[in-house]
């Protein structure tokens, strides 16, 4: 045998395990790391819809607080009880109006104006101080557009403009001051209307709870523009309010990105990726069932779909954030790749060498090796299935885990996790001497809603009532599914009559809660029965008992209730 012959054995030899091993070992990681890669980009496209969601919410939240102070003001009379004295005698309002305005802190300006639009009551908010405008500097406002729009409206309906900076004596104030204006009549008890309450809102609340959002992790940033693509909020501060500047009326998304407003066009909230850039964008329409509007904004531009949203809020994820996230994920495998291959090419060649003896040896020896090569695949095969079956049974572990202890619909705590965790409070409850409420609720006539709207509706009312209540209690307390419509409620260190406003507090949500399934409005209410612990008690059931008792009460005094056990 020369000296190719004997290379190109060994050569054969080292290839017939480096290969496969290798080829295996770089279709492993390469599996491993589009799976990392993907599982990354899928929980941040999670949490940028959780953080878009939870952005919108705040910003209607934000504007339901206003229109309840609008209306406050507009519908509390006893303000208004000086209006028949003389014109300059609302000395007595202006320092309502004052007081208002000084503890609220989110308006720049309250103003009441008269039938015939002449300002009577005015106080600015003026670098953290309220102002009252003496009658002198009072102004007619019968031709502005909010009074116009405002003052045909009927009792408990209210205006609000569209965003716009600040204009003080026909100039845009400076610093710029973002403004929300909403108004609405003051009507007295007879049904006469006396003229509009209306407040500029400071809108860089809303601005600031958008941009404040931003997920630094995840290097997002957020947009908001209006419903004619006008920049509200931008990175680039120059091109935010274009539409307040006739050298700035080019500056908007339609120019910028028109493929971008193109894919949000027909859809009320969505995720996309343009150019490797991530887009997670939502539709606010605060107007929708709650605002009465003028037929055209104020600003002098016109667009159609103002009537199907005011602002589109945006957040983006750029492209580098992506590559930085594929670059850690191939240096934190790479290393491990290169010392497995190495591993590998080292068993190779270890196994070369002894292939390599065999070879020279005789036929019976090499045939030996031969059974024992297909023993050592049979190993490595084995150890692979191993490998894999211990993955499965760690995922199913990890699900049997969550079914156990999680509704699937109601997304509440399982009975038999409830009863848990209960336990564990029943415990504290003997040890320390603490108070603890139970409360247990159903719903009325459920029966009825699956057999008049379907099963669909009544798993449709369930997950609905569970997600309200679960914004209407803390962190700390224990909410159970108990079976079918029951569910429990337990509050740990709570006193019974505080117990009972939270039920309270509860059962008049619901039922002022209008439930929408299929086009379909249904009415929906609870009946609660609570109870207080104490030491006494050694079961789960017998906590439960007297709850339950009083939720008989409820259900007997008619419903729609909550009934509190007393010891008879």
């Amino acid at each position: 045998m020369n000296k190719t012959e004997s290379k190109y054995i060994k050569i054969k030899y080292f290839l017939y395990i480096f290969a496969p091993f290798f080829i295996l070992t770089l279709i492993f990681f390469t599996v491993v790391r589009n799976s990392s890669i993907k599982n990354e980009i899928d929980q941040i496209k999670i949490s940028e819809k959780i953080s878009i969601e939870s952005v919108h919410e705040i910003i209607l939240n934000d504007l339901s607080s206003v229109t309840s102070d609008v209306l406050y003001l507009s519908q509390n009379i006893s303000l208004y009880k000086d209006l028949k004295k003389s014109p300059l005698d609302f000395k007595e309002t202006s320092h309502q109006y004052f007081n208002f305005i000084k503890y609220k802190k989110i308006y720049d300006q309250i103003r009441y104006i008269d039938n015939s639009g002449l300002e009577k009551i005015r106080v600015n908010y003026k670098d953290g101080n309220p102002v009252i405008v003496e009658n002198t500097q009072l102004q007619n406002k019968e031709e502005r557009y909010y009074f116009k729009n405002s003052i045909k409206l009927n009792k408990g309906e209210i205006f609000m403009s569209d965003f716009d900076l600040n204009i003080e004596d026909k100039n845009i104030e400076l610093p710029y001051k973002p403004v929300l204006r909403f108004a609405t009549p003051v009507i007295d008890k007879s049904g006469k209307k006396l003229g509009i309450v209306i407040v500029n809102y400071l809108g860089k609340n809303i601005l600031s709870d958008i941009e404040n959002n931003s997920d630094l992790k995840n290097s997002s940033s957020y947009f908001m523009i209006n419903s004619s693509s006008y920049y509200l909020i931008h990175q680039d501060k120059n091109k935010e309010w274009g539409f307040m500047f006739d050298e700035k009326k080019s500056i908007n998304m339609k120019n910028d990105n028109p493929e971008l407003l193109e894919e949000m066009k027909n859809n009320l909230m969505g995720q996309l990726f343009l150019d490797n850039s991530l887009f997670t964008y939502t539709k606010v329409n605060p107007t929708k069932d709650k605002y009465i509007l003028s037929e055209n904004p104020q600003n002098n531009y016109s667009n159609e779909d103002f009537e199907k949203y005011r602002w589109i809020i945006i957040s983006t994820i750029p492209e580098k954030h992506f590559i930085k996230i594929k670059s850690e994920i191939n240096h934190k495998l790479i290393w491990k790749f290169y010392i497995i291959s190495i591993f590998i090419a080292l068993l190779a060649f270890l196994y070369s060498k002894s292939k390599y003896s065999e070879y020279l040896s005789l036929e019976m020896i090499k045939e030996k090796n031969s059974e024992l090569t297909e023993k050592n695949k049979e190993i490595e095969t084995k150890k692979e299935t191993l490998k894999k079956m211990n993955t499965y049974l760690e995922e199913k572990n990890e699900q049997l885990f969550l079914h156990s202890t999680i509704d699937p619909l109601t997304k509440t705590y399982s009975r038999r996790y409830f009863s848990e965790l209960f336990s564990k409070e029943l415990t504290k409850l003997k040890r320390h001497h603490l108070s603890l409420c139970c409360m247990i609720f159903d719903i009325d006539h459920f029966k009825s809603i699956n057999d008049n709207y379907g099963h669909l509706a009544g798993d449709y009312i369930l997950e609905a009532i569970s997600k309200i209540i679960h914004d209407k209690i803390r962190n700390e307390d224990i909410f159970g599914r108990y079976g079918g419509d029951e569910f429990l409620i337990a509050l740990p260190e709570t006193e019974l009559k505080a117990g009972k406003i939270v039920a309270e507090k509860i059962i008049k949500t619901i039922a002022e809660e209008t439930f929408i399934f299929n086009d379909t409005s249904i009415k929906v209410t609870l009946s609660i029965g609570i109870s207080a612990l104490d030491d006494s008690f050694d079961t789960i059931e017998a906590a439960i008992k007297n709850s339950d008792s009083a939720l008989y009460l409820a259900k007997k005094n008619g419903r729609n209730r909550v009934e509190v056990y007393h010891k008879s």
